[in-house]
């Protein structure tokens, strides 16, 4: 049983930690790459905007590129390679969004198994959405533990609140927020939306503890050896996607955006 005192001390701890004010601020190269990801919201032709972004030659532009092409209303064969070709450079160097793209747009025929293999790659670099679609894919009887394992640890890459968000609804929310405040500066923006985003992850925060880590439907059908194996390997593989979520942050300074530092510490005990 989880000790509820214990945790909301913990969780206070692991945010008092690091404070708002730890959000730094994005290099110029990366405020550049939003900015200009922004601006294509008032574009008279927002997908070809988003196809001049990979003119930085990072791997935000290229995915950011790539996903325009292949969602374009005629993708011929040479633009998908073309479009392929800028996903699978950025997922090469590491870039997480990468591989839940490479997941979408690759997901039917023969692309299906490949797909899956990116899915779980980007789940376990601290995807939530690749976690979330994965998690139903598992079957599940109640009595395996492997299976238990994975999607109890699916469960909680969806759930934590440090996990990556997709890069839609947070440019989104960038785009409104500068609407709103039309003489803040983007670095302003980005402090407003993370202040935000911060704020809401408490409930968030309490619901992984709560919630996800008990796992008691994963859990309920197997004997107690099995369950402490399935907690134990579960901490374990988050505890290394945590550390996959750190990592990609400081390769690729833009993914600050997708995370919330805050809680990149936030596990049970062992």
């Amino acid at each position: 049983m989880i000790d509820s005192v214990f945790w909301r001390r913990a969780l206070a701890a692991c945010v008092l930690a690091w404070g708002a004010a730890a959000h730094s601020a994005l290099p110029q190269a990366a405020q550049q790459d939003v900015q200009r990801r922004l601006d294509c919201y008032g574009a008279a032709n927002p997908s070809a905007c988003e196809i001049t972004l990979a003119d930085s030659g990072t791997p935000f532009g290229r995915v950011h590129r790539g996903s325009a092409l292949l969602l374009g209303v005629e993708v011929d064969a040479a633009t998908r390679a073309r479009a392929m070709e800028d996903l699978r450079s950025a997922a090469a160097e590491g870039y997480t969004p990468a591989y839940e793209s490479l997941a979408v747009f690759l997901r039917r025929g023969a692309g299906r198994s490949e797909s899956l293999q990116w899915r779980w790659l980007a789940a376990e670099h601290g995807h939530a959405a690749a976690a979330k679609h994965l998690g139903g894919s598992i079957d599940f009887d109640g009595t395996d533990r492997q299976s238990a394992a994975d999607r109890m640890f699916l469960s909680w890459v969806h759930c934590h609140p440090a996990s990556f968000d997709s890069d839609g609804p947070v440019m989104s929310e960038l785009n409104t927020a500068r609407k709103a405040s039309p003489g803040a500066d983007l670095a302003q923006v980005i402090a407003q939306v993370h202040a935000k985003r911060l704020n809401e992850a408490k409930a968030k925060a309490e619901n992984f503890l709560h919630g996800c880590v008990p796992g008691a439907y994963y859990l309920a059908s197997l004997p107690p050896d099995d369950q402490a194996w399935v907690r134990k390997t579960v901490r374990a593989r988050m505890a290394q996607t945590l550390k996959n979520i750190q990592a990609a942050v400081r390769k690729f300074p833009d993914l600050e955006l997708l995370t919330l530092p805050e809680y990149q510490d936030l596990l049970p005990p062992p």
